[in-house]
């Protein structure tokens, strides 16, 4: 067993995730926020405007909320898109115009689009862009895809801690960044998702078996990879 801060090294984590993306996607524009854990059973991450303040300087601090009860479900990439999905409610908060609580509108669907996330009131292909309640999927080739695969290739979630009970029973390992069973499958979902690879342009991306993807680049076909070579 390693010699470990749990504490530090959870947070640390989902602090440098929040400065790579910063850096990367909002030209470090945002100020850091108060990331905290939460167990609302009905949303992965959530963002509050200026929910904290400084004891010492009463400057206020935003806050992202990231709940752990889901990390076993999903790709490890879901909890980046979480992270940038809130950074963007950030960004709109502090650079542009939100509507009512809650409410996903035009100007934060495009502000999703240009940093290579595709806003989806399904999660899929075809959903809705605005709305009350939105997921999202990477866009192929788009800059999200391309800096998060950089991401896995680092292997930086070796600090991520998942809660035991969501994990009992299940033999798993950790794979370029997603949480794989013994037969291949991504844990924890009913919505498997594979790798496909544009070997012209060597970029990566998982969605579920048997789609066509084209690449936006090149445009050759992604091609599906076996999951044991994930």
């Amino acid at each position: 067993m390693k010699n470990s801060q749990p504490t530090k090294e959870f947070y640390n984590l989902f602090n440098y995730l929040f400065e790579f993306y910063n850096v990367n996607l909002f030209q470090g524009n945002l100020t850091y926020p108060m990331i905290v854990i939460t167990r609302n059973k009905n949303v992965f991450g959530h963002y509050s405007f200026k929910r904290w303040v400084d004891s010492t300087s009463t400057e206020n601090v935003d806050e992202i909320a990231i709940n752990p009860l889901w990390f076993h479900k999903y790709p490890l990439t879901e909890i980046c898109q979480t992270i940038v999905h809130e950074m963007c409610h950030q960004w709109q908060y502090h650079f542009g115009s939100p509507s009512r609580t809650g409410y996903h509108n035009k100007e934060w669907a495009d502000k999703m689009i240009e940093i290579g996330l595709m806003p989806s009131s399904t999660g899929k292909e075809g959903g809705k862009v605005v709305g009350q309640k939105m997921a999202d999927y990477p866009i192929v080739s788009g800059r999200f895809s391309i800096l998060t695969q950089s991401l896995m290739n680092e292997n930086i979630f070796s600090d991520l801690y998942y809660e035991a009970n969501s994990i009992v029973g299940r033999t798993v390992e950790m794979v370029n960044g997603l949480m794989v069973s013994s037969e291949g499958e991504v844990v924890g979902t009913n919505k498997m998702k594979i790798k496909y690879s544009c070997k012209i342009c060597n970029v990566n991306v998982w969605a579920k078996p048997d789609v066509h993807l084209i690449c936006g680049e090149c445009k050759s076909k992604f091609e599906q990879q076996n999951p044991n070579q994930l």
